[in-house]
C-alpha cells in the first residue's frame, strides 16, 4: 500500500515550507522514525521523520521547491506498488523517475523532452523588482547556444503566464531551473553585470546571496513591527552588583547546575510585569489582550537569522526550571532542531547583546507583542557610594514599548520596578 509523506504545517505565521535537502533518494529501504529530508519554515530548520516502513518510490519536490502544508511530496511504498506509482506520475518509470531527480526536476506526463530549448531570438527583456532597474543591460551574441529549460520550470512558467527567456535573461543562465523561475516571480532586483567579449557571458560584479525563508520573514516582520507600532523608548542604569553575587551563590554550590543572567532577568522580568501587567500585553483592532502567563521569548542568533524561542509560563517556574528550559532552547536553535511551537506564544521578548562590547542598543518589537527589553554589556562605571567613589559593574536596559497599549510614564515606572527587582533579586521571590 502507497503511504504519502506530506509537507507539515510550518507554523502558525505560514502554510508553506520550503524544502532543504533530502536524505534520501528513490529506492532507499526507510523505517519507521527515519529522517527523509529537511524543512524550511519561516522560523526554523526541522526534520521529517517517515511515519511508515517501506521504499522510497517516488520524491515529487526538489530542493528549494515551496509546498503547501498537506501537499505530497514523496511517495513511500512495497515493490509491488511500483506500476500504480507509475500511474500516477503518468507512465514515467521508477529508474527514470530517479534519473529526473537526480537532474533537479520533477517529470510529468505530459512532458515529451527533457529540455525545452529558448527561442533566443527575441530582445532580451528585465523583470526586476518594482521601481528597481537594472544598472547595466546584457547584450549576448546573436550565435549563442539555445538555453535549455527543466520540465518543472517549464510548468511553472506556463502556469503563471512567463517568459521562459525573459527568465533565462534575468537569470543569466543556460539552464533554466524551477528555482529561477520562482526567483523571477518574487521580484528579486537584477544584479550589476558586464559581458565579457570573449564569451557573450554575463559577469556579475557582485555576489548574489539568496533569500532564505528565515531570512524573508525577519525581514517581513521587522518591516511590519516599523510600519505600524509607534514606538517610543526608554532606558534604565541597573547596579549589577547583588545579581552577580546571588549568581556566583547559586553556581557555587556543589549540584553542578548552572545560571545564566538571563534566567535571573527572565525571573525580574515576571516580578516587575505582575505590578505592570499591561507591558504583557497583546494589540489588537478591538481589544487590549491582557496575558496571564508570562511567556518570554529570548532572542538568539544563528547564521541563518535570528530565531525566538519562548520560555511558557515563567510566572509558575523556578529559576532552576527557567535555566533548563533557556540551555535545551538555545541547543537545540543552534542545531536547527526547533519546531514552530516552540517560537509561539511569546508575550515579551528579551534581546541580550552582553557578550559584545555594546553597552546600549535598541531592539524592534516582535508583533504582537508590546515590549521588547534590549540588555547591554555589563562595564565599570564610577558611582558615588556613601561619599566614596566606587567601579560599580553597570548594565543599560532600554525597553521599546507599543505607545498605543503603554504609554510612557507606565513604561518608566515597569523599567524602574524592573530596575528594583535587579538590584535585589530577592524581589522576585515575593
Amino acid at each position: 500500500m502507497i503511504k504519502e509523506i506530506t509537507m507539515p504545517a510550518g507554523g502558525q505565521t505560514t502554510d508553506t515550507s520550503t524544502v532543504g535537502a533530502w536524505l534520501v533518494k528513490i529506492g532507499d529501504k526507510v523505517r519507521r522514525g527515519d529522517e527523509l529530508l529537511t524543512v524550511e519554515t519561516d522560523k526554523a530548520t526541522l526534520s521529517v521523520e517517515s511515519f511508515a516502513k517501506g521504499t522510497v518510490l517516488a520524491i515529487l519536490a526538489e530542493e528549494g521547491d515551496k509546498a503547501a502544508a498537506g501537499e505530497v511530496i514523496a511517495l513511500i511504498g512495497d515493490e509491488s506498488d511500483k506500476p500504480e506509482v507509475e500511474e500516477r506520475l503518468g507512465g514515467q518509470s521508477a529508474s527514470g523517475l530517479e534519473a529526473a531527480m537526480t537532474a533537479g526536476y520533477v517529470p510529468d506526463g505530459n512532458e515529451e523532452e527533457e529540455y525545452q530549448p529558448i527561442d533566443k531570438s527575441q530582445p532580451v527583456r528585465f523583470a526586476c523588482a518594482q521601481g528597481v532597474k537594472p544598472a547595466r543591460a546584457v547584450h549576448r551574441k546573436s550565435d549563442m547556444e539555445p538555453i535549455k529549460a527543466m520540465p518543472n520550470a517549464k510548468l511553472l512558467a506556463r502556469a503563471h503566464g512567463i517568459s521562459l527567456g525573459d527568465v533565462a535573461s534575468f537569470s543569466g543562465k543556460n539552464n533554466v531551473k524551477r528555482a529561477d523561475v520562482q526567483k523571477f516571480m518574487d521580484g528579486a532586483p537584477c544584479m550589476d553585470t558586464a559581458v565579457t567579449e570573449e564569451t557573450g557571458h554575463a559577469e556579475a560584479s557582485v555576489t548574489e546571496v539568496p533569500l532564505t525563508s528565515m531570512r524573508r520573514t525577519i525581514a517581513r516582520r521587522m518591516l511590519e513591527s516599523s510600519r505600524n507600532i509607534p514606538v517610543f523608548r526608554a532606558s534604565v542604569e541597573v547596579d549589577m552588583e547583588p545579581c552577580i553575587a546571588f549568581r556566583t551563590r547559586v553556581n557555587g554550590n556543589k549540584t553542578g547546575f548552572k545560571i545564566s543572567y538571563n534566567d535571573i532577568l527572565f525571573k525580574c522580568i515576571d516580578a516587575a510585569v505582575r505590578k505592570y501587567p499591561y507591558v504583557n500585553a497583546s494589540y489588537t483592532d478591538d481589544a487590549i489582550v491582557l496575558h496571564t502567563n508570562v511567556n518570554i521569548g529570548l532572542a538568539v542568533s544563528l547564521d541563518a537569522g535570528l530565531v525566538v524561542p519562548v520560555v511558557e509560563a515563567v510566572n509558575e517556574k523556578t529559576i532552576t526550571q527557567i535555566a533548563q528550559e533557556n540551555k535545551s532552547n538555545i541547543s537545540r536553535a543552534r542545531e536547527g532542531k526547533l519546531a514552530p511551537e516552540d517560537m509561539s506564544g511569546g508575550t515579551i521578548t528579551l534581546s541580550n547583546l552582553g557578550m559584545y562590547p555594546v553597552t546600549q542598543f535598541d531592539a524592534i518589537i516582535n508583533p504582537p507583542e508590546v515590549c521588547i527589553l534590549a540588555a547591554g554589556t555589563v562595564y565599570d562605571r564610577p558611582v558615588l557610594k556613601e561619599g566614596q567613589w566606587a567601579a560599580v559593574p553597570m548594565m543599560t536596559i532600554t525597553g521599546s514599548f507599543d505607545h498605543r497599549v503603554v504609554d510612557g510614564a507606565y513604561g518608566a515606572r515597569f523599567l524602574a520596578q524592573l530596575k528594583a527587582v535587579i538590584e535585589d533579586p530577592a524581589m522576585a521571590l515575593l
